[in-house]
């Protein structure tokens, strides 16, 4: 996926442009005192970043988890609990629930269930390991607070993949095991607190070497010059030419360390490295990819200690000196080579063999060795090692387990350069994996020499198994393919010095033409010899032989020459190579019988006169079986060579016997059969009988010794891990005691700077708490809580406050009332309280002191009765209307004026048609040509407004209307006093009018 992350020069963050995919995979572990590292973290990492973020605790299973509500509040990332299956995406964060252990593959995170107490569980050395191999150097793990030793082991596979390795400081951690573990590996890339390390990983992602990743061919021809520099400082500083080492992962491990030093360009790089000697060993170090565990592929190590090991002692006391050496070059911190002394002494102890043995084990990397040698390794390499051999070879030590003294006095580490020191000599294994993968084709010929020397007739090579003994076939023999394992048959030969695979290149070759040579190797002068000669050889054999069939062990065909498909027939049913299912039944059985003995004496077999009939026609079989050595990495593969003669038709009136040769086939292979049987149970009784004899005499001991230990160690380790959940759970909890006490303050110092009384009842309408304003009114104690209200007798609510309390729990709707007592008005108001399920859990109370409130009413009431007597006994016509002229009083002058009843003058308005007032232009009285609007937009009052009525009789009022503004209880009014000025019919009205 391609990135583009550029700093914003406002803002200084960097923003970052991606797809639906996670650049970047970033895994933290965590244990006890790790919420806090968390939070810190998350607070500073931005929330538009384009990684996926998996967070690994270890949870207790027997509490629920808060860590998705705690960290929710750091980040505006979206934070989720981790589901089976689960696609990751960028600008996330996954945290793993409970009881479950957690891997990645192909992007999606994937659940299983947690092996019982007793095992020691390590998830964050599983996920590691996941996520390393997933996404290889896209993947980021980081380490922080907690005991223990579990993420250890993950972050070496992740170093070896490519990725980036951080961890907390041991100042900043509240609990140092994990973060102190994870450093004394020496593969932490950066050593931070958790607040600086989200800018760490920005920078690194944003990197141009990082996040714009080119082809190392083009980087190569383009800084050829200064990768040689680079090159010629590791060599002075170490002694080591990296320059026939594979190109690629040069090129990208030299990238890598530019990116985490923050360095744009490789002239700059070097010469940060002049100025930095420090940066020299780091670069070197991670040149040397010094990862590797006990045990590693355990299928080869199976077939190494019940196969290999048995025939290297076999041979041992077959020679003079009675001894047993095992050489393991670039054995890093030395967990391979104590893999291979534990299986030796494990052998010896089983079969109270005794010699001398010695294991040699070197690397270039001085503390690599030094580590090595005091062999003290972390409490995670129990998920490596079974109880038996942790129990047997090792002590429990406070930093983790340490190899016994017998073990470690089996093994002599060196530091030993591969390619220019001079080898071992007189070895019976050779344990070399891992290590050729990052070499050049020359350099891995040099070596194969080198060990061809190093190892004695009848040794064996061990090699990794992504590696292959390639052009040094000649030299090995295939003793299991799969694993990677190859017996030596001869006596090697000194490596000439003048060769130049031997000596050291006279100076560091173009990186360009190296490049060259490992992406396009040639092919070797045996593979064109052979393919040149091939369609020679076939002619050849078809001139000289009959038929010739070749077949491996496994009886399948592998090439046949001249009439062999005479013989051959498919079978009917699913397609099969199996040339005894091919061949007729006759032929069968004498093919059968002479591979196995040229299997068991590995000399030519011949049998003569095999009798065949085909087509009434019978055939004299003359048979050859032999065995052809090994060639190219093959298998033993044999030849079967036939050649026939005709002995006449059927029908010639001899009678010929077919029967009897196959049953002298059938007799010799039935012989053969029951000696085999026979020799297997000889082998089988003697093994039974030393195992029963050993098993015996340690029996009684190892197995006291072996569940005591057991016992302890599982109930050590299940304590560490309760422990651990606990140190999590109490740190949950314990954040969120904090919110609930900060809430509590919060809620107290509110319902007591409101003044407000407060009493607060359950379900059964018992009191819960109160405020302290409530004591002023009502009379309550601390004891009274939890006391049914119904117990206490206060006079303010009298009895109806049970029935109103109930009904409000019931019905889950409020109720308001006034309540007074001598001197003081209250406003009481009963709402349910709901909980966040939308479900009454009880009653609240809230009394309020409205008592000035309630007499500034009765006071400005008895002011408005008083002016409201004082208009109804006025002489003069009296009208009261609000701001929008609706009649609000009218006194009884009013109703002779107007001629309508105070009943219906108190439904109009003074705009109504009904009332039909008009000025002197005859233009109907409206809201906006009003006398009241003139006083509401003055503020003033208003006289003599003249207004005319005209009445259903023809008559006409003239009316002067005077106002002024007053304020009311409830709203604002307008006193309007009218006064007559002309009453006239209506044609004489008409008739003034005109004269005015």
């Amino acid at each position: 996926m391609n990135t583009d992350c550029k700093p914003d020069r406002k803002t200084k963050t960097c923003k970052i442009q991606y797809n639906k995919k996670p650049s970047y995979y970033v895994g933290i572990g965590a244990s006890a005192g790790g919420l806090e590292a968390l939070q810190l973290f998350f607070e500073n990492m931005q929330p538009e970043n384009g990684m996926a973020f998996i967070v690994v605790q270890h949870l207790s299973p027997d509490y629920k988890s808060l860590m998705v509500e705690l960290l929710s509040k750091y980040t505006k990332m979206e934070v989720l609990r981790v589901e089976d299956g689960v696609t990751l995406e960028p600008d996330k964060v996954y945290l793993i629930p409970p009881r479950k252990n957690m891997v990645i593959k192909g992007g999606n995170l994937y659940l299983s269930e947690q092996p019982e107490r007793h095992r020691l569980n390590l998830p964050i050395d599983l996920l590691f390991r996941s996520l390393a191999e997933d996404q290889e150097d896209h993947a980021i793990g980081i380490i922080l607070s907690g005991t223990g030793s579990d993420g250890t082991r993950g972050i070496r596979t992740i170093k070896e993949e490519g990725g980036i390795v951080m961890v907390q400081d041991e100042e900043s951690a509240k609990f140092d095991g994990m973060p102190r573990s994870a450093i004394a590996t020496g593969l932490a890339d950066f050593i931070l607190p958790p607040a600086k390390m989200p800018g760490e990983i920005l920078n690194f992602i944003s990197h141009p070497c990082i996040a714009e990743k080119k082809e190392p061919a083009d980087i190569i021809v383009k800084e050829e010059d200064n990768f040689s520099k680079i090159f010629n400082i590791l060599n002075k500083k170490a002694n080591v030419d990296f320059s026939y080492y594979k190109p690629s992962t040069m090129v990208r491990r030299i990238e890598r360390r530019m990116g985490i030093t923050q360095v744009h360009s490789l002239e700059e790089y070097l010469g940060y490295l002049h100025r930095n000697p420090k940066e020299v060993t780091s670069l070197f170090k991670d040149m040397l990819i010094g990862v590797t565990k006990f045990f590693r592929d355990r299928e080869s190590f199976r077939i190494l200690r019940h196969k290999v090991i048995p025939e290297i002692f076999s041979n041992a006391e077959k020679r003079e000196y009675k001894s047993v050496r095992v050489w393991t070059p670039g054995c890093s911190t030395g967990e391979e080579a104590y893999s291979i002394a534990m299986l030796l002494q494990d052998y010896m102890d089983s079969n109270r063999t005794y010699i001398d043995v010695k294991v040699f084990a070197t690397d270039i990397d001085r503390e690599a060795i030094e580590f090595a040698g005091i062999g003290l390794y972390p409490e995670s390499i129990v998920a490596e090692l079974n109880m038996e051999f942790i129990s047997r070879y090792f002590e429990k030590k406070a930093k983790g387990y340490q190899v016994r003294r017998n073990v470690r006095e089996m093994v002599v580490f060196a530091i030993q350069n591969l390619i220019k020191d001079p080898p071992f000599t007189k070895v019976d294994l050779i344990s070399c994996r891992n290590l050729l993968i990052y070499l050049q084709p020359v350099l891995q010929k040099k070596v194969f020499s080198t060990f061809n020397y190093a190892l004695v007739p009848g040794g064996y090579l061990f090699l990794g198994s992504s590696e292959s003994i390639g052009d040094a076939a000649d030299n090995f023999e295939p003793f299991d393919l799969k694993n990677r394992i190859y017996s030596h048959p001869n006596k090697g030969t000194i490596p000439v010095k003048g060769d130049a695979i031997y000596s050291s290149p006279p100076q560091i070759p173009a990186l360009s033409s190296a490049y060259k040579m490992y992406s396009q190797p040639n092919k070797t002068e045996y593979t064109q010899k052979y393919e040149s000669q091939e369609n020679y050889y076939h002619a050849l054999i078809r001139c000289l032989a009959s038929s010739v069939i070749v077949i491996n062990e496994k009886w399948e065909l592998i090439q046949s020459f001249g009439n062999a498909r005479k013989y051959l027939k498919v079978p009917e049913g699913n397609m099969t190579l199996d040339i005894l299912m091919m061949f007729p039944r006759e032929l069968s059985l004498a093919v059968s019988s002479a591979v196995h003995k040229v299997r068991k004496t590995g000399k030519p077999v011949e049998y003569n006169d095999i009798k065949l009939k085909e087509n009434e026609v019978v055939s004299s079989i003359h048979l050859k079986a032999g065995v052809i050595s090994e060639t190219r990495g093959y298998a033993r593969i044999f030849v079967l060579h036939m050649e026939e003669s005709n002995t006449g038709a059927s029908d010639s009136g001899k009678t010929i016997n077919l029967s009897s040769p196959g049953e002298d086939f059938t007799i010799q292979r039935i012989n053969d059969l029951e000696q085999e049987i026979q020799f297997t149970r000889e082998n089988l009784q003697a093994t039974i009988e030393e195992l029963q004899t050993s098993n015996e005499e340690l029996q009684a001991t190892n197995e006291e010794l072996l569940a005591a230990n057991e016992e302890l160690q599982s109930t050590n380790e299940e304590l560490q891990s309760v422990n651990e959940e606990l140190n999590t759970v109490n740190a949950e909890y314990q954040s969120k005691n904090i919110e609930l006490t900060e809430l509590n303050y919060d809620m107290k110092n509110l319902m007591e700077s409101t003044n407000i009384g407060t009493i607060f009842l359950d379900k059964d309408i018992c009191i819960r708490k109160f405020t302290p304003a409530v004591n002023r009114i009502v009379n309550l104690l601390e004891q009274d809580i939890g006391r049914p209200l119904r117990d206490l007798y206060i006079p303010l609510f009298g009895d109806d406050i049970l029935k109103d309390a109930e009904k409000v729990l019931a019905d889950s709707e409020s109720i308001e009332k006034r309540l007074c007592s001598q001197t003081e008005t209250f406003l009481i108001r009963i709402m349910p309280f709901i909980d966040d399920k939308k479900i009454p859990e009880g009653v609240v109370i809230t009394i309020l002191d409205i008592t000035a409130q309630a007499l500034a009413e009765k006071e400005l009431q008895l002011k408005s009765d008083l002016l409201e007597n004082i208009l109804e006994q006025s002489p003069s016509a009296q009208l009261v209307v609000d701001k929008k002229g609706k009649i609000l009083f009218a006194n009884m002058q009013t109703e002779c004026i107007l001629n309508f009843t105070k009943q219906s003058l108190l439904s109009m308005n003074l705009y109504s048609q009904e009332l039909n007032l008009k000025n002197l232009d005859e233009i109907p009285i409206t809201e906006e040509n009003s006398p009241v609007t003139d006083i509401i937009n003055s503020g003033k009052a208003v006289k003599n407004f003249v207004i005319c009525q005209h009445r259903k009789q023809g008559e006409e009022m003239i009316f002067s209307v005077s106002g002024n503004y007053v304020s009311s209880i409830k709203d604002d009014i307008i006193i309007l006093k009218l006064e007559t000025l002309a009453h006239r019919g209506w044609k004489q009205g008409s008739q003034n009018k005109e004269n005015r």
